[in-house]
Formats: structure tokens, sequence, C-alpha cells
């Protein structure tokens, strides 16, 4: 009884003061005195990729926490972050003061230790058996695209889908689970893609998993021969199907998961040691759009700490704008450690171009949302857009590669997209747009 009236009367008062959501463990002292656990998705490390114009993706009416807490830590600063670990559940509702003084919050109230990777790690020898890893340490630059998973069992479209681009990309992710909706799980359709002669990389939501289920899916991984594993936060669907959404982790802690288990043997949140443990090239995103701009850079060099080794970022259509976040990349020299592929937007279809402004932490352009709207021919107008924005990104320095997102009806289109693009990566440039720091 004694134990929960201290509970209840201290999240009253940080309550009131900090807007205390009453996890057990405060983390207050890293966050600047802002309460994490405001986010809406419960992130103990952000900004998620939904995150544009300092707003939060859930409530748009609403400053993102993360970015507050930014802000408030590291104003106009381009420092790393602390990588925070997701709170004990035991512990919610209980006092954050007693759990302190019985030493019940030590592994979630204190941040983590970021892993020695060392430094230069794009130099390094391949890792994994990854060959889009091969491929990137070898100079080139790549192609990646994405297919649906179906939303039943029947393979027969996805395999003609499949087909149409094998041969011309150097991976192919497989997603799954689109605005929250069931499909066949990503490791389902990665296996197939490697049944089809192609290199998959299966994507991972922390929307969607617990650290259980994530090391389950990277053993699943293993065991079909998918090498490659894309880590993200994951969007908050608000519509039909209601769900409960999970973020047990965020897109950093996921990563973190993943690559302690590969460099160690050992679960890191349980403490097993594992046989043969999986070892994924792995992935993360980014958006370089969101503001303020210290806050991309901030969030990408935790996101490097915790062990990522490639980048996809959010859909490109400002290209001024992405050249300015690749030249901070580079004059803070991330581009060392972690390949960067930009995100391609492909809009073939009137029905996608309508999807575009509903994304969140899309920077949609007027003059783009203009010129696609206006266009007689969508297709031949989106596929033209395309290979201007990828060649455009192809000649930004620290550039390794681009992602195809399609919007439209078949991947037909892609191949000749890709077939424009340069073979190697460009050098690295001098700094020319940078205010200063």
């Amino acid at each position: 009884m004694f134990e929960k009236s201290i509970a209840r009367v201290e999240a009253l008062l940080k309550g009131m003061v900090f807007d205390c959501h009453a996890c057990g463990q405060c983390v207050l002292r890293q966050t600047g005195l802002i309460c994490p656990m405001s986010c809406p998705k419960g992130l103990r490390n952000g900004p998620c990729g939904g995150t544009l114009h300092g707003e939060c993706e859930v409530y748009p009416d609403k400053q993102c926490v993360w970015v507050r807490i930014h802000d408030r830590n590291a104003r106009s600063k381009f420092n790393r972050p602390y990588l925070l670990p997701s709170p004990d559940a035991r512990l919610h509702h209980t006092s954050s003061y007693l759990n302190h003084l019985l030493g019940a919050d030590t592994l979630t109230r204190e941040p983590l230790p970021y892993l020695c990777l060392g430094t230069h790690r794009t130099l390094l020898p391949a890792q994994t058996p990854s060959g889009l890893e091969g491929r990137l340490k070898a100079g080139a630059f790549v192609r990646t695209c994405e297919l649906r998973a179906p939303r039943g069992t029947d393979f027969t479209a996805f395999r003609e889908e499949a087909l149409l681009v094998r041969g011309h990309f150097d991976a192919v992710n497989a997603t799954a689970y689109l605005n929250a909706r069931p499909s066949l799980p990503s490791p389902v359709v990665a296996a197939e893609l490697v049944q089809l002669g192609i290199e998959p990389v299966c994507q991972s939501t922390c929307r969607d998993h617990t650290k259980t289920t994530f090391i389950a899916e990277l053993l699943q991984n293993q065991l079909n021969a998918v090498p490659n594993v894309l880590c993200l936060t994951g969007d908050s669907y608000a519509g039909v199907p209601k769900i409960k959404q999970v973020f047990d982790m965020d897109g950093a802690l996921m990563v973190y998961e993943a690559r302690h288990l590969r460099e160690t043997g050992v679960v890191h949140f349980t403490g097993e040691r594992m046989t043969n443990p999986p070892k994924p090239f792995l992935g993360a995103a980014i958006n370089p759009f969101t503001e303020p701009a210290n806050v991309p850079i901030r969030r990408l060099k935790q996101k490097v700490a915790a062990g990522v080794d490639f980048i996809q970022t959010q859909l490109v259509f400002d290209i001024k704008g992405f050249e300015c976040f690749m030249e901070r990349v580079v004059a803070e020299r991330i581009h060392e450690d972690v390949f960067i592929l930009a995100g391609i937007p492909v809009v073939t279809s009137r029905a996608g171009l309508a999807v575009l402004p509903r994304i969140p932490g899309v920077h949609l352009p007027q003059a783009a949302m203009e010129r696609l709207e206006r266009a007689p021919d969508l297709a031949a107008e989106g596929v033209a857009f395309a290979a201007e924005l990828a060649t455009a990104a192809s000649r930004i320095p620290g550039v390794a590669g681009v992602h195809l997102m399609l919007f439209g009806p078949t991947h037909a289109v892609l191949p000749q997209i890709a077939a424009a693009l340069p073979d190697e990566s460009p050098s690295n440039p001098t700094p020319s747009c940078l205010s200063p720091t």
C-alpha cells in the first residue's frame, strides 16, 4: 500500500510538471526534463521517420516530443545522442524514485554502451553473407527496389513482378503489413525471392515486433539464406483496422539488438548466448527532411553507432534539400561508416499520386506535385521525373545508391530507370552550402 501511494503521488506531481507517463524508470535527466513516454508511440529514442516540420506524425497539431528533446539537449549541435534502452513493462505505474533506490531500474535507466565497431567501416572487408554488402564495398553504385507481400497465399502475381526486376537490381525489399494490414510476413516473401534468384531485404518494423519475435525473425532469415534486414520504427496507422501497436523498440534499438547478437553471439535483452548467431547486413531508415536540420543528423549518428550498415532514406522529391543534408553527412564524415541509399519515388498512377500526401514524413514540394498532377501521361512523366531524381542523386557525393519506390501498377518501368544510373559511386566532395556550426 505504501509503495502504491508513493507511485500515485509521484505520478500526479511529475505529471503536472513533466507530463510524466509513470513508466517507473525515469530518464528525464537524459532527455532535458521532457518525458519521452509522452511520444504517442512511446519511443525511448527518436524522432521517428514520420516527423516533418517538427510536427508529430500521430498528432500533427503538436510538436514532436523528440524534436523538443533534441532542441533542448543540443540546439544546433550535431553531436551523437545517447541510446536509451526500452523500458521494463513490469515497472510501469510504480515509483521511479523507489525503483532507483532499490536498483530495480538499473538496466533500463542508463544509456546503453555503444558497440566498439571502429571507424571507416565502409572500407572494411565484407562481414556478412550479403551480396549487397559486397557490391557496396566494391565501390558499385547500387540499385534496390521493393515488392509488396501478397495479401493471400498465392504467389503468382508476385512472381511475375519479381521476374520483371530480376537481374536489374542488387537487392529487392520484401515489404509487408503496409498500412498495418495483414499480408504474408516479410521473411516468407524474402525466402521466396531467394528461390527466384533475387537477393532480398527483409523489412522488420517495431510497430509489429517484440524483441522476442524480432530475434526469432532473424533466425528465420538465417535459415532461409536471407542476408539483409531493414530495421524500421514503423508508422502509426490510425485507420481501420484498429490494432494494438507494439513499439517495444525503436529503429535504433532494433539495430542494436541485431548488431549485438551478430558481434557477440549474445541476445542482448536476455543475456543468452547463441551458437552460430545470424549475421545480417543491417539497414535502417532516415528522413533527411526532418527539422531542425541537426535532428536527422544526430539520429543518423545514433543509428550508425548502434551498428547499422546501410541507410535507405525517406522519399526524395526535393533534390536541393537532400543535397544539403548529404553535404552535412559528408562534413560529419558519417558516410565513412554507413552506405546511404536515396529513396526515389516512381509515381505512375493517379491512385499512387493521391496516396503521397498522406504518407507520414514525406516532403512533397508544391512544384513536384503540380508537375505530376498536370501531366497528360502520368506514367511517362512519373518515370521521367524518377529518372531525373535518381540521376541527380547519383551525382551527390556520399550517396552510394538509390532505392526505387513504386506508386503504380507494374514494376516493368523500373529497369529502365536503373539502367540509366552510373556503375560507380561518386568521389567525396568539399561541402559548399553548409551554414556555420
